[in-house]
């Protein structure tokens, strides 16, 4: 991983505010695991303001409880009991509902996995601190649509298809995505590729259709699916937590040779570093250079998904060298290969790259995700542009579709 450069200018005006938010978060947050209170809020930021970043971030139980040890106004810590209260329930409906479907399929013969918070979830200190919009799994072979009769003969409404998976609501409310690829087509060929040609999962003890990963392939997903919000959205700081969790619990049993060399085959060996460092920055306390400092700022910003409008700048990082100027040219007219993720045919035909370019504009003005597109470079001026196109640059995330 490179050193992160010395002569760019990383901080805005809003420096100090980020700063507060790195250390006090980290110590609300540690504070919930050691089961203690946390030292006193310090200048510069309200309870009101911690709650509203715990909800946007997801990380609504370490906050809130650690915020209820101490003197707060009313109004705010009856926001934190009601979060806690919600919290709470919701993992309880979700984890018994997790465990009432892969129990059936496992007595049904369908070949399957459970993925992301579900399993993350268990590596918490108590799986209510770690938050989680939904339930995530994976059939294997032909079984999605045996999958969708027996979840709809369990009583779940069947929402239909979106992108690579299918969308299922529990009696109880709870939200179960099926999916039947590890990583979606559209958003990285070698990730893809990856997933779906090494099956890395294996048999859980004692069952004959239920898989789960290794230690270190559950990471390497892990990170995978981080580097995909990352790319298209951005992501929030409640992903650095659970590198923070995940090594801090299995890091002595993964191979890190292993985990590597599979990192580095998914292009994603840098952005993995980079990420691992500022986890442990943030939850540690420790020094904060500032390019990681503003990489922390992002991420707070970008909430728990991140925001359509980001994803221009890791589009822009791919059509641009480090320290190119004519960056909103760029923006305009991309480049031929650029250009041919969107437009298959240019890959016969590359001398219609013009007429493609006056397409991809029409279709833009009549986008409202373009339009913000444009909103966010056009707004930006220049020192923002070079802290937002170095900062990808540096993640190294090339995703070609």
């Amino acid at each position: 991983m490179q050193p992160a450069p010395q002569n760019k200018v990383w901080i805005t005006t809003m420096d100090k505010k980020y700063e507060i938010i790195r250390t006090y978060t980290s110590e609300l947050i540690k504070a919930c695991f050691e089961k203690r209170a946390p030292y006193p809020i310090p200048e510069g930021i309200t309870a009101a303001e911690l709650l509203d970043i715990s909800i946007s971030g997801q990380m609504q139980y370490p906050i809130a409880s650690s915020l209820l040890k101490l003197e707060i106004p009313e109004a705010d810590a009856e926001k934190a009991r009601g979060l806690l209260k919600a919290s709470t329930f919701k993992t309880f409906t979700q984890m018994v509902t997790a465990d009432q479907i892969t129990k059936v399929f496992e007595e049904k013969g369908i070949r399957h996995q459970v993925l992301k918070g579900a399993v993350t979830k268990k590596l918490y200190p108590a799986p209510e601190m770690r938050e989680m919009s939904d339930i995530d799994l994976v059939v294997y072979d032909e079984s999605l649509d045996r999958a969708a009769e027996v979840m709809e003969a369990m009583g779940y409404k069947n929402h239909g298809l979106i992108k690579h998976h299918m969308i299922f609501t529990s009696p109880s409310k709870v939200h179960v995505e099926v999916h039947w690829c590890l990583f979606d087509e559209n958003a990285d060929r070698k990730q893809y590729v990856y997933f779906k040609d090494n099956f890395k999962a294996r048999l859980k003890e004692g069952c004959k259709y239920t898989y789960e990963f290794g230690v270190e392939d559950f990471y390497v997903y892990m990170i995978s699916h981080m580097s995909k919000h990352f790319f298209e959205t951005g992501c929030g700081i409640r992903n650095l937590l659970d590198i923070y969790v995940y090594r801090n619990k299995l890091g002595d049993k993964m191979d890190q040779a292993y985990l590597s060399g599979e990192l580095e085959n998914l292009g994603i060996k840098d952005f993995e570093e980079h990420m691992h460092e500022l986890a442990y920055i943030w939850m540690d306390n420790k020094r904060c250079p500032e390019f990681f400092e503003s990489l922390f700022a992002y991420m707070v910003d970008s909430g728990i998904y991140g925001k359509n409008e980001n994803g221009v700048w890791s589009q822009l990082a791919k059509e641009t060298a480090e320290g190119e100027h004519n960056v909103k040219l760029r923006y305009y007219f991309p480049s031929l290969k650029f250009m041919q993720e969107k437009y298959p045919c240019l890959k016969k035909m590359p001398f219609l790259l013009p007429f493609a370019w006056v397409v991809r504009g029409v279709n833009a003005a009549c986008s409202k995700e373009s339009r913000k597109h444009r909103k966010e470079v056009e707004g930006a001026d220049r020192q923002e542009v070079d802290r937002m196109l170095d900062m990808y640059h540096r993640l190294n995330l090339n995703f070609r579709k």
